[in-house]
């Protein structure tokens, strides 16, 4: 009978224990219940990085001139997260018109990546200055969000 008591105990006390109410959400202030389905995501999850070191450079050397672009994304907050995989989107272009947007996807080690570019012109006697860059974020891993802001 002395084991049949214990045992009603446990049983009762991981009933009790099921309906305690669990610890807030990890990742997300708040989840809506209607049909938009949106989500906000916790402040620790949001990175914004600083694009800076933009180099532009410009070869007609070859039958066809090829821009050259290098520029640096760093988290100049030094959040917790050291090293982060990173997409974004790289948008060429020469006054108002695209002539070129590349997505990619690196590692940020110690909250800096360096990124290097080449795209081909559609013609002779552009000057870097007319060539434009904006970088365009994607995600964080693992799919969180991600800003970009220019300093």
């Amino acid at each position: 009978m002395a084991n049949f008591k214990v045992l009603f105990i446990i049983l009762i006390a991981s009933c009790v224990l099921g309906c305690i109410e669990q610890e807030e959400n990890q990742f997300f202030i708040d989840l809506s219940s209607d049909e938009t389905k949106q989500f906000h995501y916790r402040d620790i999850h949001d990175v914004t990085l600083t694009l800076s070191n933009l180099t532009k450079s410009i070869d007609e050397s070859g039958f066809s001139p090829i821009f050259n672009g290098s520029f640096s994304l760093e988290n100049e907050q030094h959040g917790p997260f050291e090293s982060a995989w990173v997409a974004f989107t790289i948008n060429v272009l020469v006054g108002e018109k695209p002539i070129a947007s590349i997505q990619r996807a690196g590692v940020l080690q110690n909250h800096k990546m360096d990124t290097q570019f080449q795209v081909n012109l559609p013609k002779f006697g552009i000057k870097s200055r007319q060539v434009d860059i904006q970088v365009a974020p994607i995600a964080w891993m693992p799919s969180y969000p991600l800003y970009i802001s220019e300093k």
